[in-house]
């Protein structure tokens, strides 16, 4: 083709140490099957949010593109062709590059045979059962609210659990799991995550997208980068420490000394705070930063469904409660349901699992990264309900797009390919699993303590 311009694999290095070393007028170019796309202006209109965009500048974004967009993104695309990379790959031979083109060949022999096609009669099944939850735990608080504080446990519990099956089920939608358009996917997240649960679309998207992108990435990944409440790995421990030695104040000196090096018995603790710790991120979110794709109007939706969210739930604490003392216990129970059954559940996904470098991460295959750092469970039918079908972790990374029902129907395809090119596949069960993260925790506790020592 006459008129394309050509690029080398050394002069995209280039291209990128410039941006490595702060030069800001620097373009930024993706390359997909050996394309480069110059996003430099589009970074920041990006629908799935910039940060995830920023994560692979510079790199090979095939197969990531491929496993998270629809088949408009490729339309979107083409308006940023910049021109073709020439040069071979030096890791066209590898290993890891092996496994890739072959987890490419069976995600296309899985589309063909219709596997990421929904069921929409399941999908309907999961809204209306998880609707019921909600329905039967506000029905035991209106009856009862105002006579049994067994009752008002009862309904906090599976209030609880209802916003908890929100979150799996808006996780689901948000991945266009369910519908082609996009725009019905994201309807659905709004009524279920902003409306019912009182998480924000755009706060998770610009989050999980990112996660997804660089799972388990120091310095990428936001899902790790959760000091100073916990650290999960040395690479962790070390930076956190590091930036403590000019001058710390009083209370980064209290947390690295007296809670971090002790995160391990305080973890549980934590976690029922977590529902309440995101949905307080989504709120500021959405009125600090607005929608992920710049549009007032949805800023204006998502704004109107979570203030809507808290008016509802305060409604009928306040309405149908009679005592000051159980208006508390219903808030605090509800929120540590949730709290509970959601991070438990996310930390069994990746933490304990092996965090990566951000200089490691550039020399290996998208897919190897996210078999390696995820974790599956194996469990029986009501563990699969509990966990959203999260359990699944290495197929639901390796497929996002991927209908839930059909994650148990490809794991032994994936498990199989991964024995083939011994690329480490982890399933364990959920106690197992947990106390994998605790002994983590526990690991990083003690270098946390030895840190802090030399630091402080």
């Amino acid at each position: 083709m006459t008129g394309v311009r050509t690029f080398t694999r050394d002069e995209l290095h280039q291209i990128n140490q410039r941006i490595k070393e702060g030069d800001k007028e620097a373009q930024k170019y993706l390359i997909i099957d050996n394309k480069l796309y110059d996003v430099s202006e589009f970074v920041h209109e990006h629908p799935g949010g910039a940060d995830v965009l920023l994560t692979h500048v510079g790199k090979d974004a095939s197969d990531v593109f491929h496993a998270m967009h629809p088949d408009s993104a490729y339309e979107i695309l083409s308006n940023f062709y910049a021109g073709d990379l020439i040069g071979p790959s030096t890791s066209e031979l590898s290993k890891s590059a092996q496994f890739a083109a072959e987890i490419r060949d069976l995600r296309d022999r899985l589309t063909r045979q219709g596997y990421f096609e929904s069921s929409k009669v399941y999908y309907a099944y999961k809204v209306f059962s998880t609707l019921a939850l909600c329905g039967a735990g506000l029905s035991v608080l209106y009856w009862f609210g105002t006579t049994s504080t067994l009752a008002i446990l009862v309904s906090a519990v599976l209030v609880g659990l209802f916003w908890q099956q929100c979150g799996w089920l808006a996780h689901d939608f948000a991945h266009h799991q369910c519908f082609e358009s996009r725009e019905y996917n994201d309807i659905a997240v709004i009524l279920l995550g902003n409306l019912s649960q009182g998480f924000s679309l755009s706060w998770w998207k610009n989050k999980h997208n990112t996660h997804h992108a660089s799972t388990n990435v120091h310095g990428q990944d936001p899902d790790i980068d959760t000091a100073p409440v916990l650290l999960w790995d040395e690479i962790a421990s070390a930076a956190y420490y590091a930036s403590l030695e000019s001058e710390p104040n009083m209370i980064s000196r209290f947390l690295a000394e007296n809670v971090l090096p002790y995160q391990t018995r305080y973890y549980f603790f934590v976690l029922g705070f977590a529902r309440f710790s995101w949905a307080l991120q989504s709120l500021i979110y959405a009125l600090n930063q607005g929608a992920i794709n710049k549009s007032r109007k949805l800023k204006y939706l998502e704004v109107s469904c979570l203030v809507a969210h808290w008016i509802v739930f305060s409604y009928c604490t306040l309405s149908w409660i009679s005592s000051i003392g159980n208006m508390i216990l219903f808030f605090l129970v509800s929120q540590a349901t949730t709290g509970y059954t959601l991070a438990l559940v996310f930390a069994l996904n990746h933490n304990g699992m092996p965090v990566i470098t951000e200089e490691k991460a550039e020399s290996m295959e998208f897919f190897e990264i996210q078999v390696i750092t995820g974790r599956d469970v194996t469990l029986n039918p009501l563990g699969d309900w509990f966990m959203g079908g999260l359990n699944y972790q290495i197929e639901h990374h390796v497929f996002p797009t991927m209908p839930r029902h059909n994650l148990p129907k490809v794991k032994p395809m994936v498990k199989n390919l991964c024995q083939k090119y011994g690329i480490n596949y982890h399933d364990t069960g959920f106690i197992k699993g947990t106390l994998e993260v605790l002994q983590t925790l526990d690991i990083t506790s003690n270098i946390s303590l030895q840190l802090s020592k030399k630091a402080l």
